[in-house]
């Protein structure tokens, strides 16, 4: 169907006169003139509107966003976490009996190595005190051979123990299969009916969870095997230290470390109530050690570096590196629930006198780390279901893009995928407060 327009009405449309109208109006009374008025002003502003937002439909609101060029530099990924320092090596030298100092060779707060000459004995100590001390130094060569010998039957359970873990193991993936197939026969039942009954279902489960549970036990026993032969080997020299200072002594340095506690001057007579002549900290023997969560665990490596300060002298910074990570956890209860908590240990790469034991340290590990990578501040990504997206601006328009993401750190996120250097993407302005 045609419409037609009459060229008389194309003719009256044009003579339309603008200003006849608003004369019109200005003469009108009362509420009409008004009325009309703001009809007019809601009409403008509402065809102004429109026009706006089609002309910045998909421009970036510069008010909130900034514009963020994609670049590449190298990312590493930190863990901070709270530990507390320990003098894992701490060597107590022992006090004699009775006796006299005859020399001193060195100061406390000094460095000293193994073999070096700290200070001269002269022993007062009478027979029945060296028949004690070496009485004593049998009895703790007796303990650390004992302590050698638990260890290699500790080692003996552990492989007992994982060789149990597999085998039921074993049988509950070979039932697992069964029953993904359809089969539900039981090949070690002896009876008519071979299917599984429910607590041979149940007893080749709990079998499972009891062999994890004895392993797990059997493997930490094996590793504290070793802290038993150290304290036992540390029972053993400290037993020979003292029955040698029952006789004349040069006392030197058994360790290389940091020489503390020395409070005694040529010619001072020995106490015999004070604990020890001196301690050394091994400088091999400082250790930190800090509780991660599993997510946090499962990212800590033997030989990641770490920087660790502490709250005494929170402007120096100290170097150490992961040496252990504990592949079982401990349960704890919080106010949340049980959580498991795993042990990381750190090695100082130096002994410094301001260090006390225990003390608080804050560390930072870095746990991954990457050269030249594409990245991009951590609030340009957004999560929605399932998806990362960062919004791109492509010649003054937004458009929403996927990507892939690697690294996530406080000072970036890397893109694996989805931008190339150059890019520009929208990340909110900071809140003024």
């Amino acid at each position: 169907m045609r419409i037609r327009i009459k060229a008389k009405t194309l003719g009256s449309i044009s003579r339309i006169n603008p200003l006849k109208i608003v004369i019109n109006w200005w003469k009108m009374r009362g509420i009409k003139k008004w009325l009309l008025f703001f009809v007019f002003c809601i009409v403008l502003l509402v065809v102004y509107r429109i026009v706006l937002g089609s002309v910045n439909r998909g421009r970036p609101d510069l008010g909130k966003y900034d514009i963020t060029t994609v670049t590449k530099y190298d990312l590493t990924k930190t863990i901070t976490k709270e530990g507390t320092l320990h003098f894992a090596g701490v060597v107590d030298y022992p006090m004699p009996a009775s006796g006299i100092i005859t020399d001193t060779w060195v100061q406390s707060g000094q460095e000293v190595t193994k073999g070096q000459r700290i200070l001269g004995f002269q022993s007062t100590a009478s027979q029945e005190d060296q028949a004690t001390a070496i009485s004593q130094y049998l009895a703790a060569k007796t303990a650390l051979e004992n302590a050698k010998v638990a260890k290699d039957k500790s080692q003996v359970n552990l492989e007992t123990a994982r060789q149990k873990v597999l085998e039921t193991a074993q049988a509950r993936q070979n039932m697992d299969d069964r029953f993904a197939s359809g089969n539900r026969q039981n090949p070690a039942a002896n009876r008519p009916n071979q299917d599984y009954t429910e607590n041979e279902i149940e007893a080749i489960k709990s079998t499972e969870t009891e062999a994890r549970s004895s392993f797990a036990i059997a493997e930490k026993e094996f590793y504290n095997a070793d802290g038993t032969i150290q304290a036992a080997q540390a029972a053993l020299n400290l037993s020979l230290w003292k029955y040698q200072l029952t006789k004349d002594a040069v006392v030197t340095a058994p360790v290389n470390g940091l020489l503390v506690n020395l409070n005694f001057t040529k010619g001072e007579v020995v106490n015999p109530k004070s604990d020890f002549l001196f301690r050394i900290i091994s400088s091999n023997d400082l250790i930190i050690t800090l509780k991660a969560s599993e997510a946090e665990a499962v990212q800590f490596e033997v030989g990641q570096e770490t920087e660790f300060k502490t709250a005494i002298y929170p402007d120096l910074k100290f170097k150490g590196r992961i040496t252990a990570v504990d592949t079982i956890g401990t349960e704890v209860k919080s106010d949340t629930g049980t959580v498991t908590e795993y042990v990381i240990k750190i090695k100082p790469e130096e002994t410094d006198k301001r260090f006390l034991s225990p003390m608080t340290v804050d560390t930072d590990t870095i746990v991954q780390r990457k050269s030249s990578v594409l990245v991009v501040p951590n609030s340009a990504v957004s999560y929605s279901g399932g998806k990362r997206t960062v919004t791109l601006v492509v010649n003054g328009r937004t458009q929403k893009k996927e990507v892939s993401l690697g690294i996530i750190s406080d000072n970036g996120t890397e893109i694996v995928s989805g931008l190339s250097e150059g890019d520009n993407v929208l990340t909110p302005k900071a809140s003024k407060l």
